[in-house]
C-alpha cells in the first residue's frame, strides 16, 4: 500500500524504450481522499494522463496532463468556490543513489533544474499527477463579490506581533 492518495506504480526496468502511457481517472475514494488531504471540500474530478520516457543515463521524463475539477470554501465568506485545473505535468527524475546534480551533469546539462532522485525501482505516476494537481490549487479562493468588511483589509490587530514591531518601527529615529 502506497502512502499517496493516488498511486499508479510503474516499475522503471519495464518501460520500453518508447516510453509508457497511462490514463488516471480518480476513484470516489481517492476524490475524497483528495479532498481531506488538501483541505477542500469536495473533488468531482480528477483524471491525468501521464507518460514516461527512459532517456540516457537512467533518467526518466514524465509528461502529460492533469484535470480536475474542485469546490474550496472562499477565504472570506466560507462560500463554497468551484475551481477547474487543467495542468500540464513535466518532471525528470534519475536514478536512486546518484545526485540529481550528476546526473545532469553526466547528460551535458545545467544543474539549473536537476533531474528529481527516484526513492525506489518504481515510478508512482499518480503521486506524480497529484502533485501537479495540488501546486495548481488556487490559495486564496474568493466566491465573486466576496470582500472584507470596509476598513478590515490590510488591518493588524492591535495585539499581534506586527503591530508590535510596527509600534517599535515608528519610534526608531528616520534614517533616510
Amino acid at each position: 500500500m502506497s502512502d499517496f492518495v493516488i498511486s499508479r506504480p510503474v516499475p522503471v526496468a519495464s518501460i520500453p524504450a518508447g516510453g509508457v502511457e497511462r490514463e488516471i481517472v480518480a476513484t470516489e475514494v481517492e476524490r475524497r481522499a483528495l479532498a481531506r488531504a488538501y483541505g477542500l471540500l469536495e473533488v468531482n474530478a480528477f483524471a491525468a494522463t501521464v507518460s514516461a520516457r527512459p532517456e540516457p543515463r537512467g533518467i526518466v521524463t514524465v509528461e502529460g496532463r492533469v484535470r480536475a475539477e474542485i469546490v474550496q470554501a472562499c477565504v472570506v465568506s466560507l462560500e463554497p468556490v468551484s475551481q477547474t485545473i487543467d495542468e500540464p505535468i513535466f518532471a525528470r527524475y534519475a536514478p536512486a543513489g546518484r545526485s540529481a546534480a550528476g546526473a545532469a551533469a553526466e547528460a551535458g546539462e545545467g544543474i539549473e533544474e536537476p533531474p528529481e532522485l527516484m526513492s525506489g525501482p518504481d515510478l508512482d505516476l499518480g503521486a506524480i499527477a497529484a502533485e501537479h494537481f495540488v501546486l495548481a490549487i488556487d490559495p486564496y479562493p474568493r466566491a465573486p463579490g466576496a470582500e472584507l468588511p470596509d476598513g478590515q483589509a490590510g488591518q493588524v490587530a492591535p495585539d499581534s506581533p506586527f503591530a508590535k514591531l510596527a509600534a517599535l518601527r515608528a519610534r526608531l529615529p528616520d534614517r533616510g
